[in-house]
């Protein structure tokens, strides 16, 4: 499967390096304010987080800003605000990445390096470079960002049922390319429900890297989100919950937890990814 190649600028020398080719970024704080600057590094790791606080370069030629990390709620790249539908998925804890081609996906951010580099790890515990240009903003503090950004649960109910996978009711197009697709369905723990799954979808751009709901049935690997189901599977989550093999058994699944069904396809490397799976979502009782 394909994976991001970054390329690295050509350092200028001095005290606070700073690549040719570095990103401008804007830190909005916990208590909602913002500063802009270039994205700067230091140190033979090029690193921007250093003993805890993340920097910024000052336009105005004065001192570098510094602010500990805790109290960074978004690093954003891209202008404008985030639609509101995206501020509702934001999970309770940990981070959460939104690139510019529209992925998104839960993770940690780990730093950024050389200020053209992202580095991520993902919920498998693998680590992901992204060139910050693609990238439209990083969250932190999930509380915070929804704060800072006027966040409105009324219009972003409204959002998600423009933007999530539903088509028709009980009816959900489960993107191979995307994360994690809402389903439409909250879930309490002991429900039953069962899916009905059709369609094929890429994992790859090479022949033959094509996957029913049931997977390609040839390779399996410890980093997918379920590794005992073969690659670009149908699979389910609850909420931020372990992820479950669903496949085209049509057989009810018991729910194993509280919250908002998710359908994703087994996979730990989703920007080569294309098709969709359509599949039917039916609670049929406890």
């Amino acid at each position: 499967m394909l994976r991001k190649v970054i390329a690295i600028g050509v350092l200028v020398a001095g005290a606070g390096l700073y690549a040719l080719a570095a990103e401008r970024a804007t830190f909005i704080l916990t208590d909602g304010s913002r500063k802009s600057g270039q994205v700067v590094f230091h140190g033979g790791d090029r690193e921007n987080l250093i003993n805890g606080h993340l920097n910024l370069g000052n336009d105005t030629g004065g001192p570098e800003f510094t602010f500990p990390v805790g109290q960074v709620a978004v690093i954003q790249f891209a202008g404008g605000r985030p639609e509101q539908g995206e501020l509702a998925e934001l999970p309770a804890s940990g981070h959460y990445l939104v690139l510019k081609n529209g992925q998104k996906q839960q993770g940690t951010f780990v730093n950024m390096i050389g200020g053209d580099t992202l580095v991520w790890k993902n919920q498998s515990g693998d680590t992901q470079q992204y060139a910050l240009s693609d990238v439209s903003r990083i969250y932190l503090n999930s509380q915070s960002a929804r704060s800072a950004f006027n966040y409105n649960s009324s219009a972003a109910t409204n959002a998600a049922v423009a933007t999530s996978g539903v088509i028709a009711p009980g009816t959900v197009r489960v993107a191979a390319n995307q994360a994690w697709t809402d389903s439409g369905l909250t879930v309490k723990k002991g429900d039953r429900v069962a899916f009905n799954a059709s369609g094929q979808i890429a994992f790859g751009q090479s022949g033959g890297q094509t996957a029913g709901p049931d997977g390609n049935g040839q390779l399996q690997k410890p980093t997918y989100p379920v590794p005992v189901m073969t690659v670009g599977g149908l699979i389910g989550r609850v909420g931020t919950g372990t992820p479950f093999p669903i496949g085209a058994n049509t057989q009810p699944i018991t729910m194993p937890n509280d919250g908002r069904l998710m359908l994703g396809v087994n996979d730990d490397e989703l920007s080569d990814n294309s098709g969709a799976f359509t599949v039917t979502v039916t609670k049929v009782g406890r």
